[in-house]
């Protein structure tokens, strides 16, 4: 069967109507098509008409064209049986495309099948090729047409990648047009969707929707693999941690019931592969996150959150729901290790953009756990920058939901994405609309059928509407853009309208009373104050916001720690940063917990929970000329940190870390006075 695009099949309805064209210039006006591609039509059709053993278009004198009524009724069968594609793909989609006919290599590709098949020109093609060739190794030769030579495993893990690097909004047209040039029965996705669901019943394990969804489309493809011949080649090792798992059990489950789906017999090498697919998955849920086998990643896990807390000097009340949720994470990635599978949400890359901080702050806690003794034993080729912006992503979770405040009024989301992304994203909503209630997150199967009224529906899928409120999208991760857009969305008029009522009678009231003008500010300030304020990071803070003298603080010996924390708080307490419950907080940590963070040899961080007292970020600074000992280790500059609820105390860390790096320290020790060096340090 031909498959038509839009603009081919209206050349073609006009040439079969009129049979003779006077000219190429008359043909292309009538299509609103450029000369060239009329052209290359032309050529295309010739193409066709030859497998069908017909003459080509004959070329009259000038550049008419003529074609005889054979021809024209043949076009019109072509055009009745083609499904004309409504979906005009972009650039970026076409080599999506592109690079999975030749990983699947359902046939042998050369140029003009490629031509033929998506209807672009030689130099499109050729063009695509090349920017294919710079992340693909792409060969070519006249027995195999284009072609990648990697192992099976291998070809498979980049065609899950190509998959996940599809475009989401257009993501499902793009695939139903691969699925026609494959001739695949886009109708099994759904029948695959339910077997993997019934996989997640026997696990106690839950995938999200929308890699659910990727999952099943890429089993389509890998169908045509296995019937091809083409299986995955499987150490011993790894056999026995597949069959070990229950994800193999339901592997083999779920192969027992699509059976029918493939057109040979389905060898023991695609169950161990299906197994190994499902325990490297993203999960929501995993209820087996604590089992046996796995409590040193547990363990692991809590080292992370400890080393993390202490550098950040953010602490989680909520420390078991981040302590479960990356460990299920972690045990994902241990097995992305094992088995040398990359198959990160391309969503991930957002975060360098939109999380800078707590993405820093966890590359830093990945490089002090590198050392630990698990880390090596489970990761010992470290974690790729992609894996530690999903370690991230839930660091980022937990933050923002210890900043959140309730809020009164409704909307829900509706999103196929992990749970990590969706929670993160209802989190961030309630600091950008607290005047507004989130009624719940939906998937795009069960959002259609609430019968609740909403007043706002905030969706990333870019084709969802929803049948009350206003439907807004947003991505994934949202952006400044994204967070703009809603922080100004029209806000509900009844409520505006009960605060305009609210207003007009506190001023009727207060010209009765008499009521000072103060009072009257104040009474109008809470009267806004609940539904304006918006809980979100503040303003930046910068090292040289303390340029103030009395921070910084030298003696010639120091005999006590009492007398170093008395001496760092001092300055804090007269200026309200902090209460000294703050203070007494960190002796005990450093002496009792034994929790110290030396940022430089000899140079030593205090700081800890802003639920301790501390109100507002800054530091302070004492600097020793005779070392002070502390169990061993020898201190001569010592930091106190005050930490915020906003996070504002982070960029501090960073810049103390390029601080130190700089030549502060040398010029303390040649003579120069502390803050004196402070001032030469951050103005340069």
């Amino acid at each position: 069967m031909f498959h038509l695009d839009t603009n081919y099949s209206l050349f073609l309805k006009i040439f079969s109507e009129r049979l003779e064209i006077a000219s190429i210039t008359a043909v292309a006006n009538a299509t609103g098509l450029s000369r060239r591609m009329i052209y290359y039509y032309i050529e295309k059709l010739d193409s066709m008409f030859r497998q069908v053993n017909l003459p080509p278009v004959q070329r009259k004198s000038g550049s008419g064209l003529l074609i005889i009524s054979e021809q024209a009724n043949q076009v019109k069968v072509w055009l009745n049986e083609s499904r004309a594609h409504q979906y005009s793909l972009k650039t970026s989609e076409r080599r999506q495309i592109l690079e999975l006919l030749i990983l699947l290599e359902t046939k042998k590709w050369f140029v003009n099948d490629l031509m033929s098949i998506l209807d672009v020109s030689r130099n499109t093609i050729l063009k695509d090729i090349a920017s294919l060739k710079k992340t693909q190794e792409i060969r070519s030769n006249k027995v195999r047409g284009y072609f990648i030579d990697v192992a099976e495993r291998e070809r498979r893990t980049r065609i899950y990648q190509s998959m996940q690097r599809m475009g989401d909004s257009g993501q499902d047209q793009t695939f139903r047009f691969l699925a026609q040039m494959l001739e695949l029965d886009y109708s099994q996705l759904t029948f695959l969707e339910n077997e993997l669901r019934e996989t997640e019943q026997i696990l106690n394990k839950q995938i999200s929707e929308n890699d659910l969804k990727k999952l099943a489309q890429t089993m389509l493809l890998f169908m045509k693999r296995s019937d091809a011949g083409e299986h995955p080649v499987w150490l011993f090792s790894e056999r026995i941690i597949i069959m070990e798992r229950l994800e193999y059990k339901a592997a083999e489950s779920m192969l027992g019931q699509i059976k029918s789906m493939f057109e040979q017999v389905i060898p023991h090498e695609e169950a161990l592969y299906y197994g190994m697919l499902l325990l490297c998955v993203d999960k929501n849920v995993d209820e087996h996150y604590q089992s046996s086998p796995f409590e040193e990643l547990v363990q692991l896990t809590e080292t992370m959150i400890t080393i993390f807390e202490q550098i950040s000097g953010i602490y989680f009340k909520l420390r078991y729901r981040i302590v479960e949720n990356i460990q299920t994470h972690i045990k994902v990635i241990y097995y992305r290790h094992i088995f040398q599978i990359n198959i990160h949400s391309p969503v991930l890359r957002e975060i360098s953009k939109q999380y800078q901080k707590v993405l820093r702050l966890t590359e830093k806690t990945i490089r002090t756990l590198s050392s630990n003794w698990l880390f090596q034993k489970y990761f010992s080729k470290s974690l790729t920058l992609q894996e530690i912006a999903g370690i991230a992503l839930f660091f980022e979770e937990a933050i923002v939901k210890e900043q959140s405040k309730k809020a009164p009024y409704k909307m829900i989301i509706v999103s196929d994405y992990a749970d990590v992304l969706n929670s993160l994203l209802a989190t961030q909503l309630k600091q950008l609309l607290p005047e507004m209630l989130l009624e719940g997150i939906f998937t795009t199967d069960m959002a259609p059928f609430l019968n609740q009224k909403m007043d706002f529906c905030i969706t990333t899928d870019m084709h969802y509407i929803h049948m009350t409120g206003q439907t807004i999208y947003v991505g994934a991760v949202l952006s400044e853009e994204d967070k703009k857009r809603l922080f100004n969305i029209k806000k509900n008029p009844d409520k505006i309208m009960e605060r305009r009522d609210k207003l007009r009678k506190l001023l009727y009231n207060s010209s009765s009373n008499e009521v000072s003008n103060e009072a009257l500010v104040d009474q109008i300030e809470l009267l806004y104050a609940d539904r304006e304020r918006v809980f979100t990071h503040s303003e930046l803070v910068t090292l040289s916001d303390f340029n103030q003298g009395e921070l910084f603080l030298e003696c010639q010996k120091i005999t006590t720690f009492s007398d170093v924390i008395e001496s760092l708080a001092k300055p804090m307490l007269d200026r309200k940063w902090i209460q000294a419950e703050y203070m007494h907080r960190i002796e005990q940590d450093v002496y009792e917990l034994h929790q110290r963070l030396f940022l430089f040899r000899g140079v030593l961080l205090l700081h800890t929970d802003y639920r301790n007292g501390s109100f507002q970020s800054g530091i302070s600074m004492l600097y020793v000329e005779e070392p002070f000992f502390i169990e061993g280790e020898a201190v001569q500059l010592f930091i106190l940190l005050a930490t915020e609820e906003r996070m504002t105390h982070v960029p501090l860390l960073f810049e103390l870390d390029a601080l130190l790096n700089s030549s502060f320290l040398a010029n303390i020790k040649n003579g120069m006075g502390l803050f004196e060096s402070f001032q030469k340090s951050t103005e340069g």
